[in-house]
């Protein structure tokens, strides 16, 4: 018969009392020990620890419940030796691998595999999920939308591709499961006249500190930046003497990430515009790293959510109907179209690829060929 362990080679989280086993583990916010059906020998104590470790790693990922504790504490010893990867390691490892500098996206996968895929698989080997059983699981969620739909696929290809590589599973269990279609919307852009509009009501309502808010709309008007671009902008990304800007980080959940949403660093042009308003900012903030500022504070903005709220005041003030302030972006890259720059130039100054800007912006760049062709129309007799 195998002695008793001595206290020294207790796994963390597991004690002995009399002659049973207990481990520490977390139930609906409070820490219990709970006895399990293992003898107080070197053996049972060993698979107290793995069990402990699987239910923590439940507890970690927001779905452990009392009934799946009673039905742990009572498994055969066979099924706690089984040492393969579970589907709950690899989605960790997943989301440890993803951009330190990206906590917005990792925020978002994290949220997904927690809501939709770790009550399925989480202490499932991963090797053991097929593709049936992801299409159960799809079938037994309800998405609001196919666009949901389609995201919540995202993270769970990567926890799969991930296993894939490192070998521990012969097939992508995704590998045949299609994304559904998603109807795009044209993009809504302000006419010349609404942009005019609402640069003047923000030019006579924002004043003194407020200015900067104004600002800001006219760069966002005239660059078509990405808002999480404008605010990431330093003084030293501007180049005067070649009149461009680079572009190379996002404002992401209030910190600065080091890349682009594309991972593709530019420099875009400045207009005259744009030129205008830098040099009016270099007067405000030019004592600061960062370009756009809070002047109540003096201290670089960490969000553009309270700059949206004040873009919706504007278009109150104008009577103007309600879009959001993202469209800024839109209206720069058809006003760039409808003065018949070439899409593949628009396409670099807004951050895209030829083939993305193409498919947003057909309706645009389709008029300005159309125009291009009427002009060779022959009006005499």
């Amino acid at each position: 018969m195998e002695s008793v362990a001595g206290p020294t080679k207790y796994p963390t989280g597991v004690r002995v009392r009399g002659d049973s086993v207990q481990i520490n583990i977390p139930i609906s916010g409070t820490r219990k020990y709970v006895t399990i059906p293992q003898p107080p020998t070197p053996k049972g104590i060993s698979e107290a620890g793995k069990l402990r470790a699987y239910l923590k790693d439940a507890a970690k990922w927001g779905t452990l419940t009392q009934a799946d504790v009673d039905a742990a504490c009572n498994v055969k010893t066979n099924i706690i030796d089984d040492n393969r990867a579970l589907f709950a390691d690899y989605a960790q490892t997943y989301l440890d691998n993803l951009s330190s500098d990206n906590t917005g996206t990792r925020r978002k996968y994290k949220g997904i595999l927690t809501k939709h895929w770790m009550p399925f698989f989480a202490a499932v080997p991963i090797a053991d999920i097929d593709a049936a059983m992801v299409r159960s699981a799809l079938n037994s969620i309800s998405f609001n939308a196919p666009r949901t739909y389609n995201d919540a696929l995202i993270p769970l290809r990567g926890v799969f591709d991930l296993a894939f590589l490192d070998g521990e599973i012969d097939d992508m269990p995704t590998k045949r499961i299609r994304n559904k279609k998603v109807q795009r919307d044209d993009p809504d852009p302000f006419l010349p006249a609404e942009r005019a509009a609402i640069l003047d009501w923000m030019k006579s309502n924002w004043t003194g500190k407020k200015e900067i808010w104004y600002l800001y709309y006219k760069w966002q008007f005239w660059t078509g930046c990405r808002p999480s671009e404008t605010l990431a902008i330093d003084w030293h990304d501007v180049d005067w003497s070649h009149n461009t800007v680079k572009i190379s980080k996002t404002l992401t959940g209030g910190k600065v990430s080091h890349a682009t949403k594309t991972y593709h660093m530019r420099n875009i042009h400045i207009n005259d515009v744009a030129k205008d308003v830098l040099l009016r900012l270099k007067q405000l903030t030019g004592h600061q790293t960062r370009v756009f500022i809070s002047l109540h504070t003096d201290e670089a903005w960490t969000r553009d959510q309270k700059l949206s709220e004040k873009f919706a005041d504007a278009l109150s003030g104008t009577d103007m109907r309600v879009r959001p302030a993202y469209n800024c972006r839109h209206t720069y890259a058809t006003t760039m179209l409808n003065s018949m720059i070439e899409p593949s130039a628009a396409a670099y100054q807004m951050g895209h690829d030829i083939q993305t800007f193409k498919t947003i912006y057909a309706k645009w760049i389709n008029t300005e060929r159309m125009s291009k062709e009427m002009m060779k129309l022959d009006y005499s007799d």
